[in-house]
């Protein structure tokens, strides 16, 4: 990470050029996008935060299925603003977990924000502190440099033995008991092994369905960043640990695959141009330009050190978030949410920021299940397309995670709100035919978290997914939140039960569960 006094020394001779690129501060550029319609105005909806800590049972609708017993933790940003000061895009804000327990045909529902430094801070200055991923801080000198120090634990849930971990894409994750939601502390995953860990480590991580290994990625450097990969046992020991330098310099990425032993990482074409960041102009995210001629790049890494590091090109997709991946014979084959391009996430229209003032925003290119087949004989690679529509939030059964696996989950779009999912689909991988229900216009629709049923074990041998799905979906018509339990293998026929909370929740991103 750069210090201030390193970013002041480096910019020195640099704002004469950032200046004359015409670069802004303060607020967000003016858009000519046009306001919601009226029967889409909820959708803001999504960047309004909830401001209350609650616990309460929620009243469920239909019947629960007998075997759902457990919590499911979610996490997203819940805190878009203070003193008169708004985030500037609906993935921007300190992190809110909610946890809804199920038990005995009821739920009860729960919420905390992370206690992280900055969260401290700034409720008890009563105003935004500090530069974040795509907002500045209101101060212009704490934007030297305009990148984010801090961690909003806003991101990710997983937990751990007794731990519940949250985390961001700055630092360590923070830690809070799965019980309480309680925060505890930043914790730093990686074990002294001679060597020196990453800095910050990003927002996924994967479990191996088969050895129960957690596997972690991060980074040391921001502008020529180090690539880190930790591989801890099911006891929690870290058994491996691998770093090289980035084949792609500051090329920005969200997520990895995992098929041990590789970890795969893919450098998209989303390349930072410092300058503006450095000077305090810019945040993070405005300074990351979108370049497909270059091409995505593959950054192949075997984390037993038996093969050395390879890198493959294949045309330019933007990735959010992977399915899964697995190994036949030397072949690697990892499937995604591909994009041909982030207009939804990049640009002073996107859809991302946009709806955080009421505007529909840029939202063009569509997320299709995309795959990669990676020869690590021949050393090169080739990109094909699983299915098409407009896809995103993918997630398999924790059994199959970095093995063989034929069906996969994710939000779905079929009505015409921009980028805001209002189903979900499951998705043959080997046929590319899909299974849906789509809730339809006034529904937004997050990520399906796989809940597998304990009556029924997954054989990772065979193809047959039991259990349900539950997804979170804000209903424009009554604005408030409800929870959607599917049965996997029948999605198509729409919720078994609703669970339905007396509120709204805002944006979120993604969800872990834990079973009793």
């Amino acid at each position: 990470m750069l210090t201030r006094r390193d970013s002041i020394r480096l910019i020195g001779a640099s704002v004469p050029a950032v200046a004359l690129g015409g670069c802004t501060t303060g607020a967000a550029e003016e858009s000519a996008e046009p306001l919601l319609p009226p029967d889409q105005a909820w959708l803001a909806l999504l960047g309004q935060g909830l401001p209350e800590e609650l616990d309460y049972n929620a009243e469920v609708e239909g019947r629960l299925p007998d075997g759902l017993s457990g919590t499911l933790y979610r996490n997203g940003p819940g805190l878009f603003e203070r003193d008169g000061f708004r985030k500037w895009t609906i993935v921007d804000g300190d992190g809110m977990i909610r946890a809804t327990t199920f038990a005995n045909g009821g739920a009860r529902f729960r919420n905390r924000y992370v206690r992280t430094t900055k969260y401290s801070a700034e409720k008890k200055a009563g105003a935004f502190l500090y530069p974040t991923w795509t907002t500045p801080a209101p101060s212009f000198f704490e934007n030297i440099p305009c990148t984010p120090g801090h961690s909003q634990a806003g991101i990710t849930p997983v937990v751990k033995g007794d731990t519940l971990y949250a985390f961001d894409e700055v630092g360590t994750p923070w830690t809070l008991d799965p019980e309480s939601l309680d925060t505890g502390r930043a914790l730093d995953p990686y074990e002294g092994d001679g060597q020196t860990g990453p800095a910050s480590y990003k927002a996924h991580t994967k479990t191996d369905g088969r050895s129960g290994d957690w596997v972690l990625v991060g980074l040391r450097g921001r502008l020529n960043p180090e690539l880190h990969a930790l591989v801890k046992n099911r006891a929690g020991r870290q058994t491996r640990h691998v770093a090289h330098a980035s084949p792609r310099g500051s090329a920005y990425f969200h997520d990895f695959f995992w098929a041990d032993p590789y970890v795969v990482y893919h450098l998209h074409p989303a390349l930072l141009s410092p300058l503006p960041m450095l000077a305090g102009l810019r945040p993070f995210a405005d300074c990351l330009h979108w370049k497909p001629e270059q091409g995505s790049l593959l950054f192949v890494v075997d984390t037993s050190g038996k093969r050395q590091p390879m890198t493959m090109e294949v045309p330019a997709s933007w990735m959010w978030h992977a399915l899964n991946a697995c190994t036949s014979g030397d072949t690697i084959v990892a499937d995604f949410v591909g994009y041909d391009a982030p207009d939804h996430f990049l640009g002073p229209s996107a859809a991302f920021r946009e709806i955080m003032v009421g505007r529909s925003g840029v939202a063009k290119s569509a997320g299709t299940l995309r795959r990669l087949i990676i020869d690590l004989t021949s050393r090169r690679a080739r990109l094909e397309t699983v299915a098409s529509g407009d896809f995103e939030f993918p997630f398999i059964p924790q059994q199959r995670v970095g093995l063989r696996y034929r069906h996969g989950y994710m939000a779905s779009q079929r009505a015409d709100q921009g980028w805001f999912h209002d189903g979900l689909a499951r998705i043959d991988t080997e046929t590319g035919r899909s299974a849906a229900f789509h809730f339809g216009l006034g529904h937004y629709v997050g990520e399906p978290v796989f809940v597998p049923d304990p009556s029924r074990p997954i054989d990772p041998e065979t193809d047959d997914d039991h259990g349900w799905l539950i997804s979170e979906v804000l209903d424009g018509r009554s604005r408030t939140t409800f929870l959607a339990v599917f049965d996997v293998a029948r999605v198509e026929d729409g919720p078994l039960a609703r669970v339905s909370l007396r509120h709204h929740l805002p944006f979120s991103f993604h969800g872990w569960w834990v079973g009793t």
